[in-house]
């Protein structure tokens, strides 16, 4: 059975997301790289001085090497609600609204917080993180049933409205949410007060639609 696919519009907002996350982890890298390499260095001899700097940088790399293997050894240790599940075309044709009200609070379960990446060791953050990777899709099914089922919506405005506003949540997260929310308001007519929205939230929205 085929896969549901996701739209050109899907496409760049994890994009974003994406950009976003890196973003992110630029700004927690510089303290925790210091961190690394204040460890490395205590692990040397009183000759420490001697060494090659080429050999304190490949002792740096191992060391994050290691954090993000621990890293990703988190991330996926047995947690159910990491698990990406995969819906099938035909099971997103004939989703109902009472099961598509049980994916939109598994999905809300699922979000990721920003205590969440912080625990996330340096090394893990080289890359965007997989539970922000996931988040970005699992947003991605929600729109997909919405394009087959748009008497869905309302169901989905409540969702879309405390995953921008959650403070806890992460940025390009919540920025995703909000950009689903304005265009489901746009598109039916209805008004939506940006002020109630962080700018920064609103500004990472306009990259991907005319508000």
């Amino acid at each position: 059975m085929k896969k549901g696919k996701f739209s050109p519009t899907t496409t760049m907002l994890l994009v974003v997301l994406i950009l976003v996350a890196v973003t992110v982890f630029l700004n927690h890298k510089k303290d925790r790289d210091l961190i690394a390499l204040n460890e490395s260095k205590s692990k040397l001899t009183d000759d420490s001085n001697a060494i090659k700097k080429s050999s304190l940088k490949e002792l740096i790399k191992k060391n994050l090497s290691k954090q993000m293997d621990a890293g990703e050894a988190q991330i996926g240790a047995g947690n159910v609600l990491t698990l990406e599940r995969i819906y099938t075309e035909a099971e997103i044709n004939q989703m109902s609204e009472e099961k598509f009200s049980e994916l939109l609070s598994a999905t809300e379960k699922k979000l990721p917080t920003k205590l969440e990446l912080k625990q996330l060791p340096a090394g893990a953050l080289h890359r965007t993180p997989p539970i922000v990777i996931q988040a970005g899709r699992d947003l991605g099914v929600i729109k997909e049933v919405l394009k087959i089922h748009e008497t869905y919506e309302n169901v989905a405005l409540p969702f879309y409205k405390n995953c921008a506003k959650n403070e806890a949540g992460v940025t390009p997260v919540r920025a995703l949410c909000l950009t689903n929310l304005i265009e489901i308001k746009k598109k039916n007519g209805q008004p939506l007060n940006l002020k109630e929205y962080p700018n920064q939230l609103v500004e990472l929205s306009k990259m991907v639609t005319e508000i």
